[in-house]
């Protein structure tokens, strides 16, 4: 495929991820917000902000952990380790790293779906936490998971495939090895 395919493709990854990483810097802001007023309240005001556990727990925390899964996959800033692999030649470096990326994409694919399967679940029951004498609606924080892990999944794909494409038109199997 060609170089105009993958920057068309890479551009609207990036552009996803930045958004959903905006999101998870906002939901950071957010759950520093609602604990300075769940401390605030409790030690100035006399009595506990109600539901602020619960809120951090069900939203903030959710969009902090999920929803930038996609720009660090995006920026391939996971955590790697080629201790194994530094003394291998190109060509089987290669290969090792398309087949974990092929592994990965299609085990982000699979959780993307049972999450989206649970989200929706989620909706269609109004899923609620008691919250002190009232209720919070949790079902929207839901989708949280197949959003963000989704978006993952999606620049593996990208990954698997730019992988698979250096791999074809590299040079011949001689040099490979």
């Amino acid at each position: 495929m060609g170089h105009e395919f993958y920057k068309k493709w890479e551009k609207i990854d990036h552009t996803i991820a930045l958004a959903l990483c905006s999101i998870a810097s906002l939901s950071i802001v957010a759950m520093m917000f609602h604990i300075v007023a769940g401390i605030y309240s409790r030690h100035f005001l006399g009595q506990p902000l109600g539901g602020v556990t619960e809120i951090v727990s069900a939203y903030d925390m959710v969009a902090v952990s999920f929803l930038s899964l996609a720009y660090v996959t995006h920026q391939k800033a996971h955590i790697a380790v080629d201790l194994f692999t530094q003394k291998l030649s190109q060509y089987v470096r290669q290969v090792i790293e398309l087949g974990a990326t092929l592994f990965v994409t299609i085990l982000s694919a699979w959780i993307t779906y049972e999450t989206a399967v649970a989200a929706i679940h989620s909706y269609s029951i109004n899923e609620v936490w008691e919250s002190g004498d009232s209720f919070l609606t949790v079902w929207p924080s839901r989708f949280f998971l197949p959003f963000g892990i989704g978006a993952m999944t999606f620049s593996y794909v990208l990954e698997s495939l730019k992988r698979f494409d250096e791999l074809i038109n590299s040079s011949s199997l001689t040099e490979k090895l």
